[in-house]
């Protein structure tokens, strides 16, 4: 089976050009290409009372982007990558958060409890992977994007691939997923392995090989700088890209795409990117690598990462996304800490 991290924002970006290019028809023509479900309401991913009208007065808007690994089993998948993209209004800045996928949190649902973040989508989906965002990181997000395992593939080869600088020591494991991925599959070309290291251009599927790379040096937390780096060159390709390219790209991307964004939304926020530099995006892991933090085994495997401070996290998430630096954790984030230490002791 492949197993591989795809999520890629451009669709955003691609969606909101063509259709203010082509109009009320062609708005309509490539929204119904979209996989798309219901609003959601402050109250159906546990928005906390305090952060309800956070957008307005921040003017942020927060976009909950998902690569799901489904691998063909039937199941709902893991969110193997969750990114929030932030679209800074006030300042004209597009901002990338990284939430590390094995990161111990509550997922407020049922019985589900503490467990890693990344496993929230395999529970409940979309609706319950903002809920647990929300809920752990005093977020106020009611909108997402997810992307299943064809779309990353797909639009690199669409914009004729992304130049990554490949270090020495990620080569191999790149190349161990890359013949996996050829393996698995016996309807399309093999991609060929990667010869060197260096900037090089990559294709989609050598592109999927790097981000999926966890074994290199830095873990998980290298796995999340491979997958912004990709996704920066993504974005800068797409918007150096003409209207024909970008309805080509469309085409090609849109169905592999589940959003409940509304198409005034779409149109209203690609408008507004059109006016920000996606070539400098500001970006953050949560947490940061140097973070204290802890690895414990539950539930029968691991890793699982403890936080040395919850309440600093959130604080630091707020910073960057809102630029609030005087935040203060709301109460449920202090009573979920506290819960967290209590079953598996502090950080040291």
């Amino acid at each position: 089976m492949r197993k591989k991290v795809r999520v890629i924002v451009c669709s955003l970006v691609v969606l909101g050009l063509v259709v203010i290019g082509g109009g009320v028809f062609a708005a309509n023509y490539y929204y119904s290409k979209l996989d798309t479900t219901a609003a959601l309401k402050h109250e159906d991913v546990a928005v906390d009372s305090s952060l309800t009208a956070k957008e307005k007065h921040s003017k942020v808007v927060n976009i909950a982007v998902l690569g799901i690994d489904q691998d063909g089993d039937g199941s709902n998948g893991r969110s193997d990558a969750t990114k929030v993209i932030s679209l800074d209004m006030k300042n004209k800045k597009l901002k990338l958060s990284s939430f590390q996928r094995d990161t111990m949190i509550f997922i407020p649902d049922g019985e589900n409890g503490f467990d890693k973040l990344n496993h929230a989508y395999w529970y409940g989906e979309a609706p319950l992977t903002l809920k647990t965002l929300n809920y752990n990181f005093d977020l106020d997000i009611t909108r997402y994007v997810a992307f299943n395992f064809n779309a990353i593939e797909k639009v690199i080869d669409a914009v004729g691939g992304v130049e990554i600088d490949v270090r020495p020591e990620e080569k191999k494991v790149t190349n161990d997923y890359i013949r996996s991925m050829n393996g698995a599959s016996d309807d399309d070309l093999d991609a060929p392995e990667l010869q060197e290291s260096g900037l090089q251009l990559l294709s989609g599927r050598q592109a999927m090989g790097y981000m999926r790379n966890r074994y290199a040096e830095g873990g998980d937390f290298g796995r999340m700088e491979r997958q912004s780096k990709v996704m920066e060159a993504v974005i800068a390709k797409v918007s150096d890209q003409s209207y024909l390219e970008l309805v080509k790209l469309a085409e090609k991307c849109l169905p592999y795409v589940e959003t409940n964004l509304t198409m005034k939304e779409i149109i209203d926020y690609g408008s507004a990117v059109l006016g920000f530099d996606l070539k400098n995006i500001e970006q953050t892991q949560v947490p940061q690598p140097d973070n204290g933090s802890k690895s414990v085994d539950y539930k029968g495997y691991g890793p699982f990462y403890i936080m040395k401070s919850y309440q600093d996290l959130v604080k630091d998430v707020h910073e960057f996304i809102y630029n609030d630096s005087d935040y203060q954790p709301s109460q449920t984030v202090i009573e979920t800490e506290a819960a967290i230490y209590e079953q598996f002791g502090h950080v040291e």
